[in-house]
Formats: structure tokens, sequence, C-alpha cells
């Protein structure tokens, strides 16, 4: 049997295009190494599965950490945010706003998002523990060749995802299958993860479980982050080091070194000054303004650090205020590494864009041969951007099939 299609991997991109392909009655088959599908939908979002978020399609191409930007804006008109929204809501699932930009289930729970899919295929079309070895090109047709069978299809749709979260089933195989093709590829790297500072270990322990929603800016550079931050027992995390991480990749492969500089506080630099100067003309007591600007463990350590009993602020010294409010908005931490691709929750790279059709995700070497979701060179930072790109890629992918088949 020739296949219209088959799927090589069933997560959110992949099982996308099989719900596209039953609706439309294609002959099509999924491949799928594990013995269950969308593993990765399950765990993302703290298993509440972020899937999406409520900018504009220019918002969001601007907020892609990838140069290419506008790669993916033909997918996006087809199927962005708003189309996403308005397609679970017709299957039965409502997504609601949390923290005015991220959509969420309203059952809060990742395995809604999954059953939307699994109440749309057909099982049968489903082959589990079926590992793909091997794509090669047979005239008209793609042969693929799993451990334990062979298949032939006239349409071959890569949705592998990269190497990230290797529990799943996750482990990056589109790229090597493209390399087989001769086709471009960029190494994966970690993209959202959190990172290591012996600083942090050695030298503030006990800021251990310390967050705030803060500023951090790398030091000697104009680039800054914005979000919650946390103190861990290996370094920093929270999803303002995940937003960074892949920058923070970056700089440290090129500049052999990280540093970054911390506001140790809610408050912005200027609201920290306007909190002192406002204490000091009340003539508050340091350690009462202190908790007010930042966390009791904090203001602690910075007046053993600073050696400063908890006078009145109009009995401490200009020179010391200053070195006061320098430690709260210019706390500087060294990076030593982020954590390895295999775990971040993200990775970068994949399939150079210049070896797709943007208006398809076809290659342009490969007639019949689909790149999708995270397989591809394209991913965004934390708050539902990596499930729409693969949402909407692959929802591209598979109406141009459609259209091919049916010519």
């Amino acid at each position: 049997m020739i296949y219209d299609v088959i799927i090589i991997g069933g997560g959110p991109a992949g099982l996308m295009s099989a719900s596209v392909f039953e609706e439309n009655q294609l002959n099509y088959l999924l491949l799928e190494k594990n013995d269950k599908v969308g593993k990765k939908i399950l765990l993302t979002g703290g298993k509440k599965c972020n899937v999406t978020n409520n900018l504009s399609n220019d918002q969001f191409i601007q907020a892609l950490n990838v140069k290419h930007k506008r790669f993916l804006y033909k997918a996006l008109s087809e199927f962005g945010p708003k189309e996403i929204i308005n397609y679970f809501k017709q299957q039965g699932l409502e997504l609601v706003l949390q923290e005015n930009f991220k959509y969420f289930p309203k059952t809060m729970k990742s395995a809604s998002v999954l059953e939307v899919f699994l109440n749309q295929i057909n099982r049968e079309r489903i082959k589990f523990n079926h590992g793909v070895k091997s794509i090669e090109r047979m005239g008209d047709n793609y042969l693929i060749k799993t451990s334990n069978d062979a298949f032939m299809s006239k349409n071959v749709i890569i949705s592998t995802g990269s190497n990230a979260y290797p529990t799943t089933g996750s482990s990056g195989d589109g790229l090597a299958f493209a390399k087989k093709l001769d086709m471009k590829t960029i190494p994966f790297s970690p993209a959202e993860t959190y990172v290591y500072s012996k600083q942090v270990v050695s030298q503030y322990g006990d800021f251990q479980g310390v967050s705030f929603n803060t500023t951090l800016k790398i030091v000697g550079s104009k680039k800054t982050f914005e979000g919650g931050l946390l103190f861990t027992h290996f370094g920093l995390s929270g999803p303002l080091i995940l937003h960074a991480s892949e920058l923070f990749h970056e700089h440290i492969t090129h500049e052999g070194s990280l540093k970054v500089s911390i506001i140790l506080s809610e408050l912005s630099k200027e609201e920290v000054i306007n909190q002192f100067n406002e204490a000091v003309d009340k003539n508050e007591l340091l350690l009462k303004t202190l908790e007010q600007v930042t966390t009791k463990k904090v203001s602690k350590r910075i007046m053993e650090d600073l050696n400063l009993s908890n006078l009145k602020l109009k009995e401490i010294s200009k020179k010391d205020l200053n070195k006061l409010i320098a430690y709260l908005t210019d706390f500087q931490v060294e990076i030593d590494r982020v954590e390895d691709k295999e775990k971040a929750f993200v990775n970068a790279g994949g399939i150079d864009t210049k070896e797709l059709d943007p208006s398809t995700f076809e290659s342009r070497k490969h007639q019949g041969l689909y790149f999708v979701g995270e397989t591809v060179d394209l991913q965004g930072p934390i708050g539902g951007f990596n499930i729409t790109i693969a949402l909407t890629t692959s929802r591209l992918a598979s109406y141009s099939i459609v259209k091919k088949i049916n010519r």
C-alpha cells in the first residue's frame, strides 16, 4: 500500500496533522516511537499546557528568538493565536486567559488538550512503538523503515521535535533524516532552561527559595529581561531565566563567560531610590525600609554584608546608603553554564528555514517532504509560543498536502 501521507512523530504538530488528514479523509499513517502519543503535551506548562497567547500575529513574530522571524508569517496568517483559540472552542475546549497573556485550557489540565486531538483521530491510523530508522526517496514516493516494518508514502511530514525532553522520546531524529538528504541544519542548543552559578551556590546559599518579578541585564550589554526569577540550590531559574537562557548560552559560547546584574526587588531602580529618599525624610529604621523593598532574607544579608546596624536612615552615611542601593539594584552574578539541551524545555536550532518553502513548509530539494514544529529552526520564549508554532506550521503543511492530493 502507498499512503497519501505518513506523519513521523505524535507530538502536538503530528497530532494536528493527523486531525486535518482525518477530517479530509486522506489515507494517512502516524508513526510514533513511544507506546503513547502526546507525552510532551502532558508535561508542558506545568502539566496545564499553555496553548497560545493573546498577541497579534505581528507582535508574535517580533517576539521570536530568531533572525528569520518573517518566515512564519504565512503560517500565522492562516492559523494564528486567534484561530487556535477558536479551533479548540469548536472542539469543545474553552481556553482561558491567565496573567493577561497566556491561554490555558479551562480545565487547567494538559490532558484536555491531548483529548481534543485524540477525539478526532482514528486510533487505527497510529502505529505505536514504531521508531523510524530511515527515510529514502523511491521514485515519486518515500520508503520509511522502522525497527520492525516498512511503509511507502507519497508525502511525509516530519514532526519529531528537538532533543529537549528526551524522556518523552524526543531525540531530534528529524535533523538526522535531513542531513542524510543533504539538507542544511542548525545544531540544537538549549533555549528554555535554568542556569548554574557557583557564586550563588557558594556565597548566597541563604538566598535559596527567594523569588522576585524583577529585571535582569547582561553586564556590558544593553540587553535586559523582565519576569519571575528564583534563586535555587544550583543557581537561577524562573520564567525570566528560561526566557533569557538561549541568549545566555550564545553569550557564554562566544565570550567564554557571562555576568548578569539583578535588581533584588520587584521595584525598579528608580522606585528603590525614591523609596529610600522618602524613608530618609520620614526618618524610618533601615530594616523596616529594606523589608518594604525586598525580602527578609535579602534584607538580613545586606545588613550583614555591609556591616550596617538597624539605625534610623538619617543616621546612615550617604556612602553607606549608596552602597546599599547599589547592592539592591546592581547585584552581579557570574553564570557558569546553561543546563544541557537534553534537559531544556525547548531547544533552538533545527532545519535551516532556507531549506523550506514558507508557504507550505515543504523541502525545496525534496518534493513531498515536510518539516514542522520544533524540528524547524523556529522558536520563541515561554508563553505558548512553541506550541503555537507547532500547531500553525503543521496545519499549514497538512492543508498544502490536502490541496495537492485533491487536485
